[in-house]
């Protein structure tokens, strides 16, 4: 992954975790069948972006600018 992606997934990362622990600090029944269920989704989803955006960096290449064209 790229720098930029690192940083994308930080900002979507911490505000994750805030959220997940003032769920926990809300419930009072302590039922923690839907934290699971938000964790599993938080780790099948970070899965998803890492995998999908290695697979994107290896098939695009790090092409900085396209190719210029020439009207002749």
């Amino acid at each position: 992954m790229q720098t930029e992606s690192f940083i994308f997934f930080g900002l979507l990362a911490i505000p994750l975790i805030i959220f997940i622990i003032w769920t926990i600090k809300q419930d009072k029944k302590r039922n923690y069948l839907g934290l699971v269920l938000l964790v599993i989704g938080a780790v099948v989803a970070a899965y998803t972006i890492v995998r999908l955006d290695s697979s994107f960096v290896k098939e695009k290449g790090l092409q900085a600018a396209p190719k210029p064209s020439s009207f002749k």
